[in-house]
């Protein structure tokens, strides 16, 4: 107790001495005085002044100086004053240094892209578009295409509502604890709608029918189909699904008109879309017309059908020797041509058998409406597409492979031997005067044979866009030959002289043309013909001569990109030598079109049959 008592008494000591109080005064005048609401501060080493150290002297109880005081610790036991320790006890304690970690940077957010935006501006602008209509046959050309852009709208709610959602695709808005991203002034990009399947999962896609070398129609009704498969196919074909439609016509399914028309809609939408965004044709677009044009041959072969067998007929040797081609713009030469049994079919592989068909209605009167549907198929020739709408390009397209296709059907010939030689629409117009033997703008035709005018022309066919008696009077498409052996002649001498010469020894079977119908026929000496003078209006048709000529090889290898290889290929080719719309000069035209005409098999069917 003593000893404890003493050594409390010297820290006293050392306290109240003058060089204790001294050392006690510096300490105090370092800290600053604190208001009322202050709060202490650490100081900053960098502004407080560093003072010198100080000399320390410890003294006992009795002011005699010491060296060490001794002090007891927590256990009892005796030992050194440590000052220094007690100094640093008495300092603030530092206070780590926290680095503040950096805030994260949000992800830039994608604008949200709305998947349905596309399609519902598409349906805006069809139905501006039926209301501009004024007259019943505008708002009924304008039926079908509104129905195909309501169908893709159905399609793709129905998408979005069972299976993805807004919120699930690619372009969807972020979450609300992200950052909004900065509002986009730029406008929307159009992009192609997707396409779904409407096969179910759990179905299973049947194998492909072995490949033919001409599709294989039956002249029979169409099938009725399960109601299920007919929606089905008819949402697949509305909304250009290539691969669905393809697996339900495998599976035995067909396209009945109204799907083979919506079909036709989608592909000139996609073909319209791609053209806006300068991108390429899709391969989809191929691949659907392929199953349009199947389609066609076979509602064609439903309807009726006027056929008349007849016996092929070619000019002599002697024939063509004395008289050679000036015939063929000579009414009389052409009459008196020595003709005997066979078919020449130049350099071709034409069927021995030869007839003429009348089909009534080849073509639907909403196929070749010129006047609003299809603006410029009545003055269509390939050689000039800048202006042309691509639903135009592709009707007139569909409407000539058509006749290639029946052509092969009528005379068994394997469809990859049959390509247009020429087609084009022509304008005869009554008091105007013929240009050329082939059929120029006119007002009549002269007595010809197609393969005497052109000897690669195998098999014809004449399609009628106008109707007689209604737009125009006269202009009989009329067969002419030679009357029969056995036949009684009429008497002709009340008809003017020209008109009695016309007649004289010749069997005239006219046909007066109604808008949809087609003559198709082949081209050799057996089917003679002519056109009658119009006398009033304007009659418009769809010429066009088919040969069985082959392509030599050395043709496809020149050119800048030779035959199709894949459906890609196939949809290029579409593109550019059909529906590029670029400005051309006559020799680039006559290019195109003369690769156009050489690949048009390789372009109109699937690569199963090339």
């Amino acid at each position: 107790m003593i000893m404890r008592f003493a050594l409390l008494a010297g820290v006293l000591g050392l306290l109240s001495s003058p060089h204790g109080s001294h050392a006690f005064s510096i300490r105090m005048s370092a800290a600053p005085k604190l208001g009322h609401h202050q709060s202490p501060q650490i100081p900053n080493s960098q502004q407080m002044p560093q003072q010198p150290a100080q000399p320390t002297q410890f003294y006992d109880a009795n002011g005699n100086p010491i060296d060490t005081p001794m002090v007891y610790d927590a256990n009892g036991n005796l030992v050194p004053f440590n000052l220094a320790a007690v100094q640093q006890q008495q300092q603030p304690p530092v206070q780590p240094k926290v680095e503040t970690p950096p805030a994260p940077v949000a992800k830039e957010a994608k604008p949200f892209r709305d998947p349905m935006e596309d399609t519902v501006a598409s349906v805006k602008t069809v139905l501006a578009m039926y209301k501009r209509a004024k007259t019943p046959a505008e708002k009924k050309g304008m039926v079908k295409i509104l129905h195909g852009a309501l169908m893709d709208a159905l399609n793709e709610t129905e998408e979005i509502i069972e299976k993805k959602g807004l919120e699930s695709s690619s372009s969807a808005p972020p979450k609300a604890a992200a950052p909004a991203a900065p509002a986009s002034h730029e406008p929307p990009k159009m992009e192609f709608p997707a396409t779904y399947a409407v096969t179910k999962p759990e179905e299973e896609k049947k194998p492909a029918a072995p490949a033919q070398s001409a599709p294989v129609v039956a002249s029979a009704p169409p099938k009725v189909l399960d109601a299920d498969v007919q929606r089905r196919l008819e949402t697949a074909a509305s909304t250009m699904d290539a691969k669905t439609v393809t697996s339900l016509l495998e599976s035995g399914a067909e396209m009945n008109e109204e799907t083979t028309d919506a079909a036709f809609w989608a592909v000139v939408r996609a073909v319209d879309r791609a053209e806006s965004l300068d991108q390429p044709l899709p391969a989809e677009v191929p691949q659907m017309l392929h199953h349009i044009f199947d389609a066609d041959l076979r509602h064609l072969l439903t309807r009726e059908q006027q056929r008349t067998n007849i016996t092929c007929m070619q000019p002599t040797q002697e024939g063509i020797n004395t008289i050679g081609m000036n015939y063929i713009f000579d009414d009389s030469a052409a009459m008196d041509l020595p003709l005997e049994e066979g078919r020449r079919c130049e350099d071709g592989n034409c069927c021995d058998a030869c007839s003429r068909n009348i089909f009534p209605t080849f073509a639907t009167d909403g196929e070749l409406d010129f006047e609003n549907t299809f603006q410029g198929l009545n003055s269509l020739t390939f050689n000039d597409l800048e202006k042309v709408s691509a639903a135009t390009i592709i009707q007139f397209t569909r409407l000539i492979e058509r006749v290639r296709r029946t052509i092969a059907h009528e005379y068994g010939l394997d469809l990859s031997t049959i390509l247009p030689l020429q087609a084009y629409s022509r304008k005869y117009v009554a008091g105007t005067t013929q240009k050329g033997g082939g059929g120029g703008e006119g007002d009549f035709v002269i007595l010809h044979t197609d393969e005497a005018t052109h000897s690669g022309y195998h098999y014809s066919c004449v399609m009628y866009m106008s109707t007689h008696g209604k737009d125009f009077e006269g202009g009989d498409f009329v067969f002419n030959d030679p009357l029969p052996e056995g036949t009684e002649e009429e008497d002709w001498e009340h008809l003017p002289l020209e008109e009695q010469r016309r007649r004289t020894g010749r069997q005239l079977t006219p046909f007066s043309p109604v808008r949809g119908s087609a003559v198709i026929f082949s081209s050799g000496w057996e089917n003679m013909h002519e056109v009658e003078k119009i006398t009033s209006g304007t009659r418009y048709v769809v010429p066009c001569f088919f040969t069985t000529c082959p392509v030599p090889e050395q043709a496809y290898e020149q050119m800048h990109v030779g035959k199709p290889k894949t459906d890609e290929d196939i949809a290029d080719d579409w593109l550019h030598l059909l529906l590029a719309h670029r400005e051309e000069t006559p020799i680039e035209a006559a290019g195109r079109v003369k690769e156009l005409l050489m690949k048009w098999h390789y372009m109109c069917a699937p690569l199963s049959r090339h």
